[in-house]
């Protein structure tokens, strides 16, 4: 007989039941009943919690961008160049540690699953994180003038590349450590404020 998971957990058990049968298995993996058995509770267990799968997914999503946003307010530097960097850096941490929610969160990896719009509101807040750090780059010189919420877009567009070029294998660089420090290098120098005319 398996022993049964306690009530006051079967939330959390469910959520990381999904995320590790999303990085094993895959999308096609994901099903009421296999998310029931991994975590160790009735199926019903997921419609009365979560109303289904994607009730399921929704809360992933959410998590993940909790856990982007509470990775770059973690980011405190002195400096802020090395703030947007840091930003950048736990941005591909995130990504490549947990592809498979990268997936759920940026590439609607699950068929038919669109966000609620609680979910869209974390995702969000997420993105204020970065626009923060722009804002803090833009008052200390680093980032010039300039609307904060455009540049804070072209960042994460300039990361959401490397990072899907990446997890698809579809890179040609040899050292892709050495390759993100330049490419953050590049985006400040393109970001800088203008240089006086002489």
């Amino acid at each position: 007989m398996t022993s049964r998971t306690p009530s006051l957990h079967v939330e959390d058990a469910l959520l990381a039941a999904a995320e590790r049968i999303l990085a094993t298995g895959g999308p096609e993996a994901l099903s009421v009943r296999r998310i029931a058995a991994e975590a160790g509770v009735a199926p019903m267990s997921v419609y009365n919690r979560f109303d289904g799968k994607n009730g399921i997914v929704d809360r992933l999503f959410t998590k993940g961008f909790d856990d982007l946003a509470a990775a770059m307010r973690a980011v405190a530097e002195a400096d802020p160049a090395t703030d947007l960097v840091g930003c950048g850096e736990a941005y591909w941490a995130f990504a490549t540690a947990r592809p498979a929610t990268y997936a759920v969160m940026f590439d609607r990896a699950v068929a038919g699953f669109e966000p609620s719009p609680e979910a869209w509101a974390h995702a969000a807040d997420c993105f204020g994180v970065l626009v923060a750090h722009v804002r803090r780059a833009m008052a200390g010189g680093v980032v010039g003038a300039g609307d904060e919420v455009d540049v804070a877009q072209q960042l994460w567009e300039s990361l959401h590349g490397l990072v899907s070029l990446t997890l698809r294998s579809l890179g040609f660089v040899t050292d892709i450590d050495a390759h993100r420090g330049r490419l953050f290098t590049t985006l400040l120098r393109g970001l800088a404020p203008p240089t006086p005319a002489g």
